[in-house]
């Protein structure tokens, strides 16, 4: 059983490595192999690279209930707490959703770098550990269908379209005042960690090629939305100092106090 997963997807990874390849000059986090696990028949398959392969290191049960789909990052106990990206087989299929893996590695590449230092910073991550809320980035009440938050995220994206630097810093000030500090953490915070994971992502399609992704940009606003207005926010960051691209705890400070023209 174990050989015959190994075998279904062997040629798969190779796909993915020669794929990785092409794009590796992109970022330093794609010139990494993080580990991949496959959810199969309610398994955990976890590949593991090694000597310029993947190999099917070992099989745990699936207690999570993945569903089929899933496109996740998070550190498995059963891997040394190491980040992983978790997907189903599917998501070989196409060279769009090969890309999403990419999208999953940046997660990882936050995680082992500074994700949980920073995460020490603000008050929202430092209570749910204590509430053992593990969830809230997935789930916290942010106001999405608020009138002035909606009116302002509109304004903000109008502006980036325009390219106007002084309606950005005005509407990006708007955003804030019209949420609370917990609200905004959390925005922020979304902005940096799937906001990154989008910029990266959709510089790897323009470098293949493909269309770029911008789901989220459109009403109705949503969870979605803070990753593309972080990525255009982290583009004007990069654009400004392009050394933040290497730095990305700089990222999200720039993120936090607005800095985007420096």
């Amino acid at each position: 059983m174990i050989r015959d997963i190994e075998s279904k997807y062997t040629e798969k990874f190779e796909t993915l490595i020669r794929l990785q390849e092409k794009v590796k000059q992109i970022h330093p986090l794609l010139q990494e192999q993080f580990p991949i696990v496959v959810v199969e028949n309610k398994q955990l398959n976890i590949f593991e690279y090694e000597k310029g392969r993947y190999y099917l290191s070992h099989v745990e049960p699936d207690t999570m209930n993945i569903p089929v789909g899933v496109r996740a990052a998070f550190p498995l106990e059963c891997v040394r707490n190491q980040a992983v990206v978790v997907v189903t087989g599917e998501v070989f299929d196409t060279i769009n959703e090969q890309v999403v893996i990419f999208h999953e590695f940046v997660h990882c590449y936050q995680y082992h770098t500074c994700e949980m230092q920073l995460r020490e910073t603000f008050e929202l991550a430092k209570r749910s550990v204590n509430t053992e809320n593990y969830s809230w980035e997935l789930d916290y009440a942010f106001p999405y269908s608020d009138n002035q938050y909606i009116e302002n995220t509109r304004l903000l994206f109008e502006s980036l379209d325009k390219k106007n630097n002084k309606l950005i810093d005005l509407n990006r000030r708007k955003l804030k005042e019209c949420l609370s500090c917990e609200q905004v953490e959390y925005m922020v915070w979304q902005e940096w960690k799937e906001g990154f994971a989008r910029y990266i992502e959709n510089q790897i399609k323009v470098s293949l090629g493909l269309p770029t992704n911008h789901g989220g940009r459109d009403e109705p606003y949503r969870r979605i939305t803070f990753y593309e207005m972080g990525s255009q926010l982290i583009s004007l960051i990069v654009k400004n100092s392009p050394d933040s691209l290497y730095r990305i705890d700089e990222l999200y400070y720039a993120l936090k106090n607005d800095a985007f023209f420096e």
